[in-house]
């Protein structure tokens, strides 16, 4: 459980705001860290409260100080397998996971760190279940990874990809591992009332610790990949605000951008008497014909003297001439239209012609007459 450990990106702090935190056993340590998680996972108030975030702080010490008693204590071994530890120490296993979740909830460090932090434990966990034979996913980190260099963390029988199929298989492959998280979460709520009994069966409580165990590996691969979509957004949002070509990291946009500039309303009309008669009538609008208003566009580039069609500059000089090619050419239109269309026209000469030769509800046994 290297999570604990300097140089890991986690609160390495001994000091704690309860005087009784020095003297706690790791089973009486686990046993708080337990209770509040419970406690993060089912309350109202605020992540960003004082109250909220202090007591954040308290269990990712106690949580970290578990660790440390873990390590201390060589509880875990690469050589052994799940069956082999002992029931009162499986649940120890959990702990990575746990300083995983309480991490990603720190709202008193940069979201990137909290981030990068929450990851590599998670990451510390699927790796210990891992070696256990817990899970049978492929874990492709080394043992020196840093914050730089983590690669993703996926099972490997899950596809990346664009191609429909392989989206399927992810669609497919997140319903069947949300199914299995539920029949889990039932489970453990079912053991959990016996496993808070003075006296417990050992089978209880390890088959209550071991579904825990399996459960919280598929919420580490889901944080996992939420861990990396978020830092990809981060690096996306910084590299943005950094190049004054978008938002800054709080969503605002950045002073460098261009300004546009204000729309101001102006009159048109269609000859220099109109513009006399509204230009005394509104001097606060600027008033010009349509033939000014297309040389000041096609001036500023918006309109070439090149383009076929009805231009404004056309309709203005002879609005009756523009009214007959506009005529003339939705005549050309249609009779295009309706050379091409033959087997359109058939159709319709074959139904008259079945028409002339029967009665309108011919055929129909409630209307004969």
């Amino acid at each position: 459980m290297a999570c604990a450990e300097p140089g890991n990106g986690v609160p390495t702090s001994r000091q704690s705001e309860d005087d009784e935190q020095d003297f706690m056993t790791l089973p009486q340590c686990f046993d708080n860290i337990f209770k509040m998680h419970q406690y993060f996972d089912k309350t109202d108030d605020s992540s960003s409260s004082d109250i909220f975030q202090g007591k954040l702080r308290q269990a990712i010490e106690k949580t970290q100080k578990a660790i440390r008693m873990v390590n201390d204590l060589n509880l875990f071994s690469r050589n052994e397998d799940i069956e082999e530890v002992a029931t009162n120490e499986v649940k120890y296993m959990l702990l990575s996971a746990y300083l995983g979740y309480f991490t990603g909830l720190n709202t008193h460090m940069s979201r990137a760190d909290a981030v990068i932090k929450s990851k590599m434990c998670y990451t510390d966990y699927l790796k210990l279940l891992k070696t256990y034979g817990v899970i049978e996913y492929d874990i492709n980190l080394s043992e020196d990874d840093t914050e730089d260099d983590i690669e993703n963390v996926l099972p490997s029988n899950r596809i990346r990809g664009s191609d429909v199929s392989v989206m399927s298989a992810q669609r497919n492959n997140k319903i069947q591992r949300f199914k299995e998280k539920k029949e889990m979460e039932r489970r453990i709520a079912e053991l959990q009332p016996q496993v808070e009994k003075e006296h417990v069966d050992d089978e209880v409580k390890r088959e209550f610790y071991l579904t825990q165990i399996r459960h919280w590996a598929n919420q580490a691969i889901d944080e996992v990949d939420s861990c990396n979509l978020e830092l990809q957004m981060l690096k996306h949002r910084q590299a943005m605000a950094a190049s004054g070509g978008g938002n800054d990291a709080c969503g605002n946009h950045s002073n460098n951008s261009r300004k546009t500039k204000p729309f101001r309303p102006f009159i048109l009309t269609k000859t220099n008497m109109q513009k006399q008669v509204f230009g005394l009538g509104y001097p606060a609008f600027p008033t010009m014909t349509v033939d000014e208003f297309y040389q000041q566009k096609l001036q500023e580039g918006h309109l070439s003297e090149s383009v076929q069609g009805h231009s404004m500059q056309s309709w203005a000089a002879d609005p009756e001439k523009d009214a007959e090619d506009r005529e003339r050419e939705a005549a050309e239109k249609e009779d295009k239209e309706e050379r091409e269309d033959e087997e359109a026209i058939e159709r319709a000469r074959a139904m008259d012609e079945w028409k002339d030769d029967h009665r309108r509800g011919d055929g129909n046994r409630y209307n004969k007459g």
